[in-house]
């Protein structure tokens, strides 16, 4: 999903839950979206790609940028 398509989604609330996945690289993360009815995606790129953040900051800041508010909390499981 890209980003443009996840804000929409947002908006409509078809978007349930955002949750951040170790990537197989060393460090990074990726950005897993939970939709309605067991829909998941993750975002993508322009050109269609995963897309990995270095750091839960960013991942953090491309949450702010879909919902278009301040992330308050972040949890973690193990």
């Amino acid at each position: 999903m890209k980003i443009n398509q996840a804000k929409e989604y947002f908006e409509l609330g078809i978007i349930t839950k955002f949750y951040a996945v170790r990537d197989i690289k060393p460090g990074c993360w990726i950005l897993c979206i939970e939709g309605q009815q067991d829909k998941n995606w993750t975002l993508q790129t322009a050109l269609g790609k995963t897309k990995v953040f270095a750091t839960l900051d960013t991942l953090t800041r491309e949450i702010e940028t879909i919902m278009g508010s301040h992330v308050s909390s972040i949890a973690f499981a193990i």
